[in-house]
């Protein structure tokens, strides 16, 4: 294929991007190089009827200037030409579908500020702010209000309103202070997950040393009794702050339920989500990890309540993780729920990110029927389930492992386990606490196997040490590993 910068750009753009580049391209007031059209078509043809790998300079010129002798300047400037006007396309096509109409109308509030169209401003003003006030609360919606009054105290101080003026100023202030809140808990929230997750902590922790320098609880009971607009979301921002910030935590976070779920009227699809997502299953998540049994079921309540109110994959919610829909998979086995998680496994497939969806779905389709103990089907859907990445071949080995125990298909559990030896001891982005885990959990299987293939060369000491070493182990899941051992006791010894 044509090495060119205006090939590598044009061969990203969709079917419809093509269409619409072509009318950019043909438009006198983008365009009037006519040889630009044809180059340009020339390469869609190329591209739609997947030859782009054929296509070379001599080829499109002697196309374009039909019975010409090739010129490698021409051709030289007609490709940077089509370059530049491929990058300007992108540019104003962002603008055209991905800019809120009312960002464009409070950009277009600035020009009519300018050109003295003092009508026409106040017209547009009147209609963006209904629009924004009427509407629910979104991720920039105090930010849009801000902008919006930021317009009329320019407009009123080059006219010398100095009311209009003053009443702007006011409102610029009423809606940055929420804004500035909603801004910390988001930047707090990210903190968080960053530390938590990754173990990552910033060498000055400037939010936590500012939350810290703040009276969070006493300026929530002044916001509480006060007659603030939006108090409602005001006090679901300094709620999560309190939570995070680690006082009277868990009853700070049952107060917050109830704010959250007794106004999800108030705020957009987007919104919703991120106070569920990011706010609220951020705090049980990390209760649950502790190993408080009460946040593992809260945990899975969440994320029935988020999968129920919020509309994925749509108003401003992108794809559903690949961690995220196999996290509520496994929560609904381990409490029982199989029945609800098959139809959320079936409902929501569609709905996870296009390329990880099959995986996804066989994944969770195996859990589903390990957990009703129908293990041959578990093995089929494995075999169909792709490896999208490490974690998936780490979950997947060890569901293969759990079906051939109890299967008692013994000679392929223990050439499974020597791969899997071989497969941690190989694999260099393994944590080391991590390739701990993973080795426990390979000795527990193998002694599985052992014991079930031939119980005759075990005690019920031999088999106590065993339960003991399991206990002292960083394996998970330990309660499964320590029923199986307790059945074997049972039957053999």
């Amino acid at each position: 294929m044509i090495k060119n910068k205006a090939v590598d750009v044009i061969s990203t753009f969709s079917e419809s991007e093509l269409k619409e580049f072509y009318l950019y391209l043909d438009s006198p007031y983008f365009n009037s190089n006519k040889s630009l059209i044809k180059l340009f078509n020339e390469i869609r043809k190329a591209l739609l009827a997947e030859g782009a790998a054929k296509l070379t300079e001599e080829l499109l010129y002697g196309k374009i200037f039909k019975g010409k002798k090739f010129n490698y300047g021409i051709m030289k400037n007609l490709m940077s030409e089509l370059f530049k006007q491929a990058e300007k396309f992108l540019v104003i096509n962002i603008n055209n579908n991905t800019l809120k109409e009312t960002n464009q109308q409070i950009l277009l509030l600035g020009e009519l500020d300018k050109r003295k169209l003092d009508d026409n401003f106040r017209h547009a003003f009147a209609k963006t702010k209904d629009r924004i006030s009427e509407g629910k609360i979104s991720p920039g919606y105090y930010q849009e209000l801000c902008t919006l009054y930021e317009a009329a105290k320019d407009y009123n101080i080059n006219r010398s309103n100095i009311n209009e003026y003053s009443s702007s100023v006011l409102n610029i202030i009423e809606h940055t202070f929420p804004h500035i809140i909603s801004i910390l808990a988001d930047a707090y929230a990210i903190q968080f997950t960053a530390e938590h997750s990754a173990n990552y902590k910033p060498e000055t922790d400037l939010v936590k040393e500012f939350i810290s320098r703040l009276n969070i609880k006493d300026f929530t009971r002044f916001i509480e009794n006060s007659a603030l607009k939006n108090k409602k979301d005001i006090l679901i921002r300094l709620n999560f702050i309190e939570l995070l910030s680690g006082s009277s935590t868990d009853e700070v976070y049952y107060k917050l339920c109830d704010i959250v779920f007794m106004n999800t009227a108030i705020y957009s699809n987007q919104m919703l989500y991120t106070l569920i997502n990011n706010y609220l299953l951020l705090y049980a998540e990390k209760r649950a990890s502790e190993g408080s049994a009460e946040f593992f079921v809260e945990k899975f309540s969440l994320l029935k309540k988020m999968f129920t109110l919020v509309k994925m994959n749509s108003d401003g919610v992108g794809y559903i993780f690949l961690s995220s829909y196999l996290d509520t998979v496994l929560s609904g086995i381990r409490l029982g729920e199989t029945e609800y998680v098959s139809l959320f496994a079936e409902k929501f497939k569609k709905d996870v990110d296009p390329s990880v969806r099959d995986v996804a779905y066989r994944l969770a389709r195996a859990y589903i029927f390990a957990a009703e103990e129908k293990y041959e089907l578990c093995l089929k859907e494995l075999a169909r389930t792709g490896q999208a990445d490490f974690h998936i071949k780490l979950r997947t080995k060890f569901l293969y492992l759990k079906c051939c125990f109890e299967l008692n298909m013994f000679e392929q559990g223990f050439s499974m386990l020597d791969s899997f030896k071989k497969f941690v001891a190989d694999t260099r982005e393994l944590h080391p606490d991590f390739r701990k885990k993973l080795n426990d959990s390979i000795k527990i299987y193998s002694i599985l196997f052992k014991i079930s293939s031939s119980p005759e060369r075990y005690t019920a000491q031999k088999l106590d040490e065993h339960i003991a070493f399991v206990k002292a182990s960083a394996a998970s899941p330990k309660d499964w590993y320590l029923g199986k051992l307790d059945e074997l006791k049972k039957k053999y010894y």
